[in-house]
């Protein structure tokens, strides 16, 4: 089992070294995608997989966890793509994908099954399981975190505010915990504003579930510049995820 982060950037982070939110788990039988920031169809169609991935989930709402979907499906039809794709999406998601790209949807030599996300169980399958739960990230109309569970669990927070119960519940254990860590301290206040969490917050966070391995994503290269120093100051082994980084699970 492997996962590969394709982006590790915040919305609102600057130039070109971190892209937008998008991670990629592959097993011995299944890929699946958790969330689809600008411009991951790339990074999908280098590994040759853009064809083959079997599951999308997105966390939420804003448009760097979401706006490459459009892209990815119509270039996967452009590769010649025939298996189908299910998508696991908000609703919001899904209405703005139907909107946007109705044309595209329709012509395409495969099959998209969009389902509406709620929490518990989302995926159950003989070597995999998917379960979600709610994120308290209050400028998102639904935000959710998802468990992943094969060899091992692994927990995607999305974006949200530390402290957040549901997500923790969820987290008691995991083997990997991706936590996002859009800020520093320094900008704690922008963390607070919008429903993020810093670096500092997202270790306390991984003390409290006892996860055996934290990987901190969703940098803002603005807002966190020391996110390095900070992890190496604070004495916790962290991984600061970045882009195109594969780890071995």
């Amino acid at each position: 089992m492997y996962l590969t982060i394709l982006g590790s950037g915040a919305g609102g982070s600057p130039g070109s070294k971190r892209w937008r939110a998008a991670n990629l788990i592959t097993t011995d039988d299944t890929i699946l995608l958790v969330d689809c920031g600008v411009g991951c169809h790339y990074r999908l169609s280098d590994r040759g997989l853009l064809t083959e991935v079997d599951y999308v989930f997105i966390t939420h709402s804003h448009m760097d966890h979401f706006l490459g979907l459009p892209e990815m499906l119509f270039q996967a039809h452009i590769e010649d793509r025939r298996k189908p794709i299910y998508i696991f999406a908000p609703k919001i998601v899904e209405d703005t994908l139907k909107a946007a790209a109705p044309h595209t949807l329709r012509g395409l030599r495969y099959e998209v099954h969009l389902r509406r996300i709620s929490e518990g169980a989302l995926l159950e399958g003989r070597s995999l399981r998917v379960v979600s739960t709610k994120a308290c990230h209050h400028t998102a109309e639904e935000a959710y975190a998802f468990k992943v569970s094969a060899d091992i669990d692994i927990v995607f927070t999305g974006d949200t505010s530390p402290g957040c119960e549901t997500i923790e519940r969820l987290a008691q254990g995991a083997d990997v915990l991706v936590h996002e860590a859009t800020c520093n301290e320094q900008y704690m206040d922008i963390c607070v504003r919008y429903g993020h969490t810093t670096t500092l917050q997202a270790i306390d966070v991984a003390r409290r579930v006892g996860s055996n391995t934290l990987i901190l994503t969703h940098i803002d290269e603005k807002f966190n510049p020391t996110v390095y120093l900070e992890v190496k100051n604070s004495g916790y082994p962290a991984i600061v995820a970045e882009d195109n980084m594969v780890i071995k699970l």
